[in-house]
């Protein structure tokens, strides 16, 4: 251990410059003790209205980093994991342009993560407010369907293979390593590729039940059927990038039929309950091509 528990909280936006703002604004009066060294914006296509905010503002240790190219959340992820290692923290906590940080619940993070040695991520304990459960999904390995409780689980720590990248707490050591999330995924599943690429090199994961992140997550309701809300581009990477992260992670043939499975269930929910369906297909066909034929990068959707 030795090195010092410097924080970096790294925001994600995509010209969502007044919500990135208030949620720095907050933090910032909120921080009385100074636990984030800095604060990172890391934009994409930007404003510039961010910037000049910031430097209006005085707000010395906001620093913010834009792209010519749209990101997407997959290439988000890994900039802001690699800006926080290049800067000397030890942690970087990511968070959405819409996230809700809660400077106590990050302490808490990182007093634990602290403790544990080789670790690789530090999650809270995600109640799905859509769903009114709290989400075990990632202590599954293979990338089964949501797995979720109505009672906070007892144990302090549960080792988890995985989880969302908002609002989580990263170790700087395995991106020095060379292990970052894989950007050309662009939009889905990378927060599943790099908890996969956590545990294969054997960086251990946790969530800290103590404390709890409310998660606003996009679901629709049928009836006694709770679903994902995605917009029908998303159902192109939602195929490609599981079968992109399957493929890279070398999974065995277990996660190939999981995958096949959660392929067939898509496509099953496609047909039943969600709308455009003529187009989900044809995106959910591309998809499974361009993933098994090693595809990425942004596609011509959205």
């Amino acid at each position: 251990m030795g090195e010092p528990s410097t924080v970096c909280l790294a925001v994600a936006s995509f010209r969502y410059d007044d919500a990135a703002l208030a949620l720095v604004e907050s933090v910032l009066a909120a921080d009385t003790e100074r636990l984030f060294d800095e604060i990172l914006i890391v934009d994409s296509m930007g404003t510039g209205r961010v910037p000049e905010a910031i430097a209006a503002r005085g707000w010395d240790r906001v620093v913010y980093f834009d792209h010519d190219a749209n990101l997407g959340s997959a290439g988000n992820l890994a900039r802001r994991l690699e800006l926080g290692a290049e800067r000397g923290h030890r942690w970087t906590y990511a968070v959405n342009h819409d996230g809700d940080v809660d400077v106590d619940v990050v302490r808490r993070l990182v007093e634990i993560g602290d403790t544990l040695g080789r670790v690789g991520a530090v999650y809270p304990l995600r109640y799905k407010v859509g769903r009114a459960r709290y989400d075990l999904t990632g202590t599954q390995r293979l990338p089964l369907p949501f797995r979720g409780t109505p009672e906070r689980p007892d144990a302090p720590l549960i080792d988890t293979y995985w989880g969302s990248s908002n609002a989580t707490l990263y170790a700087s050591a395995p991106v020095r390593e060379g292990l970052v999330p894989w950007a050309d995924l662009w939009m889905g599943w990378e927060d599943l590729g790099y908890g996969w690429l956590l545990e294969r090199h054997g960086y251990r994961q946790v969530i800290v039940t103590e404390v709890e992140n409310r998660d606003p997550y996009e679901y629709a309701a049928h009836g006694a059927v709770v679903i994902t809300d995605k917009p029908s581009w998303y159902a192109y990477y939602h195929v490609r990038n599981l079968i992109l992260v399957t493929r890279r992670n070398r999974q065995p043939l277990s996660h190939w039929i999981a995958v096949a499975g959660r392929i067939a269930l898509e496509l099953g929910l496609t047909t039943a309950l969600r709308p455009d369906k003529g187009a989900r297909y044809r995106l959910l066909a591309s998809g499974v091509l361009d993933g098994l034929r090693g595809r990425s990068g942004k596609w011509r959707v959205p």
